[in-house]
């Protein structure tokens, strides 16, 4: 078994050296990690360095579970990403070692608590949203084409005017007079939208973390157990 030894502190003026004196004590063997960044910072190389060195067997162990992240559901996910690679974690001043079945047991408690715990804040969000809704509020971003300049459009292209005619009467993108015209197209045009910005977001997210297994990838590895 290796040993993956993480610190961290939240401000470059504050030190190291006690958290690294007690994990050295303890495990003297073990392999550094520190960092001096902020609990809410979402960028941790360090951190990503660590987990992407992980071998089955190996164990990572902190000081605190505060030291590897400050937010319960990031430190879930993180706590995930290492049993995914086969590893295990300590965290010395908790005493929870995911080792022993005990530790794996109040883990997993944890874990379903704050699943709970965001459950009731998502249920809450959608009530407050759905009554916001049925009162007349809208969401999202105010569009930035008013009602006027829609019927402007219209109105220029009952007249036959062509795209580029009225792109140049009203400043207005011939994508954008398309959807006004052809208003059919814009739930369409939407939800592609949201699916290339989705696409986005995991290509990013698969830059940070290389190593970690795609959705696809864990489904298909599940299926094959089974």
């Amino acid at each position: 078994m290796k040993y993956h030894l993480y610190c961290r502190v939240s401000h470059k003026s504050q030190n190291l050296a006690s958290q690294i004196r007690t994990l050295k004590e303890s495990y003297p063997e073990g392999e550094l990690y520190q960092e001096k960044l902020s609990g809410i910072s979402k960028t941790r190389p360090e951190r990503d360095r660590m987990i992407a060195s992980l071998e089955p067997g190996d164990c990572v162990v902190c000081i605190r579970m505060s030291r590897l992240s400050r937010s319960m559901t990031d430190l879930f996910n993180v706590v995930e990403e290492i049993a995914v690679k086969g590893a295990n974690i300590r965290f010395i001043h908790e005493n929870i070692d995911t080792t022993t079945s005990h530790g794996r047991l109040v883990f997993g408690v944890m874990a379903s608590i704050n699943n709970y715990h965001l459950e009731l804040i998502r249920d809450s969000c959608s009530a407050g949203i759905r009554a916001a809704q049925a009162a007349g509020t809208r969401f999202g971003k105010p569009p930035t084409i008013t009602k006027n300049q829609e019927e402007l459009v219209r109105r220029l292209r009952s007249e036959k005017k062509t795209y580029s005619e009225i792109e140049e009467a009203t400043k207005i993108k011939k994508g954008s007079i398309y959807l006004i015209m052809n208003p059919e197209k814009r739930k369409l045009y939407n939800n592609n939208h949201k699916i290339r910005l989705a696409s986005q977001r995991n290509h990013r997210n698969r830059a940070m973390h290389p190593h970690a297994p795609s959705e696809r990838a864990a489904a298909a590895e599940t299926s094959g157990k089974n």
